[in-house]
């Protein structure tokens, strides 16, 4: 099992390639025993808690979804885009095509180069592209909640590069909110090019590539889960208020019971109160807080989502919104 990546995305297709780059680039130093590069990927595969098989070289990418606007997708706005690894690859007049094209030659063109060190990569089996409003929170959040839910066997790593930040936002909140993603990452450069801008060239010995591998890990920066079990409180808050069970008032002990099975005591009830989660009644009984209210809008849709447990059933819901194009070299 490989990593799912996840990323939002403009009309600069280096803010998905640029990353992936780094990351085919440090499981080269891997294999080669760069100890900087094992460690990157030390979670990852069996060592990491979605393990489900034993992987020659954990942490590869293995399928690619990109949340993207209607028009970027198929090929009705410019992009901008350059290579300086490679000829032929470069956009600097913005004609209109398909965001996926130069994503796919580009890294076509990666791996060969990389493949020419005698070390095993492996292409993505899928490359999905999600039709979003980039500025439509609502709607790229009900999208990403369906998606995590779908693939939430898998190892998920979300870029936070490219897209709006309606789209990063909802990524990130969606994310917290189904636990899936553990890796939440981003690394920049300031030229629209497909390639890290800072590294000279396509490593082409295992000196370069360890050159590269120490340059990719002083840049590349990892958000910390945003998890911390408070989605899952949440989700069981709205659960015993909004279904058909539910009641306006909780006990005190199903607090306690909500809170003991994610590792938390007594002593967190207080910051549920200030945080707007549940209002006190009295020392035994509570009521819903205003975030719980505010937040069934956003999230009672998500509850729903929570049937999609296979990426099948997330490609049969997306429908027309979905695309998927072969990596074809």
């Amino acid at each position: 099992m490989g990593v799912y990546h996840v990323s939002g995305l403009g009309l600069s297709p280096g803010a998905l390639t640029m990353p992936l780059t780094a990351v085919y680039i440090l499981q080269a130093a891997a294999q080669m025993g760069h100890n900087g590069a094992r460690d990157f990927f030390r979670l990852s595969g069996e060592a990491g808690e979605r393990s489900g098989s034993r992987e020659k070289h954990p942490g590869m990418p293995e399928v690619v979804i990109v949340f993207d606007t209607p028009e970027a997708i198929d090929g009705k706005l410019r992009l901008t885009y350059d290579s300086r690894w490679f000829r032929g690859l470069s956009n600097m007049r913005q004609r209109e095509e398909p965001i996926h094209r130069p994503i796919v030659k580009y890294l076509c063109r990666l791996w060969d180069c990389l493949e020419g060190l005698g070390v095993e990569l492996k292409r993505p089996k899928h490359f999905y592209l999600v039709k979003v409003n980039r500025q439509d929170f609502d709607e790229v959040f009900d999208r990403a909640t369906t998606l995590f839910y779908g693939i939430r066997r898998k190892e998920v790593w979300v870029n936070l590069i490219g897209g709006s930040n309606q789209i990063n936002l909802a990524l990130m909140i969606a994310g917290s909110y189904t636990m899936v993603p553990s890796r939440y990452y981003y690394v920049f450069q300031d030229a629209p090019l497909l390639e890290p801008g800072w590294l000279e060239k396509c490593p082409r010995d295992e000196h370069e590539v360890f050159k590269c591998a120490n340059e990719i890990l002083n840049r590349w920066n990892d958000l910390p889960p945003l998890n911390l079990g408070v989605g899952s409180i949440l989700r069981s808050l709205l659960e015993r208020f909004y279904t058909a069970k539910g009641s306006a008032y909780i006990s005190k002990s199903e607090v306690l019971d909500i809170l003991e099975k994610r590792g938390y005591t007594e002593k967190f009830i207080p910051k549920l109160i200030e945080a707007g989660y549940i209002t006190p009644v009295d020392g035994d009984t509570f009521t819903m807080g205003p975030f719980i209210e505010r937040s069934w809008r956003l999230f009672g849709a998500a509850l729903e989502h929570s049937r999609i447990d296979s990426i099948g059933k997330w490609r049969e819901l997306m429908g027309d919104s979905l695309v998927e194009v072969p990596f074809e070299c």
